[in-house]
């Protein structure tokens, strides 16, 4: 039988780690509060990354809809946004005040009507984002909803800011579950760190099971089985970073987490608060026992509680 670490080892070579950049950003305002911290967020960020363009998208109820179900008060509202000028103007007026221009950065905003998790999913493939942003409201009943959704569906990496979130980045938290995803996610996160002016701490978790030893017929302690297992995992993460980042594995901070209970995605988001993490790069989609799902279950679970850490899902 293989350990761990011999599974995780792989023929494929560490390859060199570009800043990262971002060439075709998209940034879905609701020209509400949450547009603060998003803008203040991607001003920061983009004084960082290098950045082509940004384009900013708002999207409006479809009127006809309003119409047929709301009658004379759908007329009223339509008579708010009688020409779509004036939405443009708000967009423009609230990006300037929050944003600055930095140079060589194209910026494009524009309002649309429909769906807004289906139009932000279309302009995002027709303008080739390689990176859509969305701010996310603590509190609320809907909670992390869009978000799950489009990282779930989006073409390219997707940035959930949630409105609580600190505008730096000292610390980013990178999960490890040692599959193709987590090498996505950790290349990223070294990429992000090449391009900072100070570059972050990055912080490596893995959160592993305790089986239940009854099951098992061996000859062993509790105690000595958690050692057995603890070795098996740090012998796994030497393996993953010596095959996969080999030139880069002294940046990284390794940190291993034995977990007790259910819920992987709660482990995380309590150990990323305790470590004061600026930000979590997940892969789209880890360990999951529902491989139908393009988004991984802790990825999903885990944007749906986060309510204060930026957290990149990248694909």
């Amino acid at each position: 039988m293989m350990s761990l670490s011999q599974a995780t080892m792989s023929t494929s070579k560490s390859q060199k780690i570009e800043p990262f950049q971002i060439r075709q950003g998209m940034l879905a305002l609701e020209l509400g509060s949450t547009d603060n911290k998003t803008l203040e967020y991607l001003d920061f960020l983009t004084g960082q990354v290098p950045t082509g363009a940004i384009y900013f998208l708002h999207v409006l109820p479809r009127f006809d809809v309003l119409n047929s179900m709301l009658g004379r008060e759908a007329e009223g509202m339509i008579s708010n946004y009688e020409i779509n000028d004036e939405v443009v103007t708000k967009m423009d007026r609230e990006i300037r005040a929050r944003m600055s221009t930095h140079e060589g950065m194209h910026v494009e905003f524009d309002v649309k009507e429909g769906s807004p998790l289906e139009q932000l999913l279309e302009d995002a493939k027709d303008v080739n984002a390689d990176l859509v942003i969305i701010g996310q409201k603590s509190g609320v009943s809907r909670h992390g909803i869009l978000a799950k959704n489009l990282a779930r569906r989006a073409p390219g990496n997707t940035l959930i800011v949630p409105d609580r979130s600190k505008v730096q980045l000292k610390r980013i938290l990178v999960p490890i579950d040692f599959s193709p995803h987590s090498i996505n996610a950790m290349r990223n996160a070294l990429a992000l760190n090449e391009s900072l002016e100070t570059p972050a701490e990055i912080v490596a978790v893995n959160i592993y099971e305790m089986p239940n030893l009854s099951v098992y017929k061996i000859q062993r302690t509790r105690a000595q089985f958690e050692k057995m297992l603890r070795k098996d995992h740090e012998e796994a993460f030497e393996a993953f970073l010596n095959t996969h980042f080999p030139d880069q594995k002294e940046q990284i901070r390794i940190e291993l987490i034995m977990q007790e209970a259910p819920g992987i995605a709660q482990y995380l988001m309590e150990f990323a608060t305790a470590e004061e993490a600026d930000m979590i790069v997940m892969g789209a989609k880890g360990h999951s026992k529902v491989e139908l799902l393009l988004l991984g279950s802790v990825t999903e679970k885990l944007l749906a509680i986060n309510e204060h850490i930026p957290t990149l899902v990248v694909k």
